[in-house]
């Protein structure tokens, strides 16, 4: 009995891992501009399409900033108008956010109305002009 069960899970670990499909984005960003208008604050512009099939409720995009090197400053959100995104639609968003200071890349993400993280196509890095 040991015996049969030591050669299954020797047999279960040498069997090759079945290959996973990647799941596909639920948002994707079509066109974002991000340009400092001061040392203060930086303007963000551009779209995103929702291309799953479900209807997200309180979106918030979140922006990512990086210095140099691609280390992280920090974490900013800001909503689009309107914060309802039917399946297949598009939302444009014009925000403007905190500088942070060393900031030369953007990387995006979303979240729902109840903070899960949602997977986004062509998130970047964008950079800070």
């Amino acid at each position: 009995m040991r015996r049969t069960l030591l050669a299954g899970l020797v047999l279960a670990l040498l069997l090759p891992a079945q290959d996973k499909k990647p799941k596909t984005p639920e948002l994707e960003v079509t066109q974002v501009s991000i340009h400092r208008i001061n040392d203060t604050v930086i303007a963000v512009d551009g779209s995103v399409r929702n291309t799953s099939n479900k209807t997200y409720n309180k979106l918030q995009i979140v922006f990512e900033f990086f210095a140099p090197g691609m280390k992280s400053i920090t974490i900013q959100r800001g909503s689009p108008e309107p914060d309802i995104l039917e399946a297949g639609d598009l939302v444009e968003f014009h925000l403007q956010l905190r500088a942070p200071a060393r900031a030369v890349h953007v990387t995006l993400g979303a979240e729902d109305g109840n903070g899960r993280e949602l997977r986004v196509g062509k998130s970047g890095p964008y950079p800070v002009e």
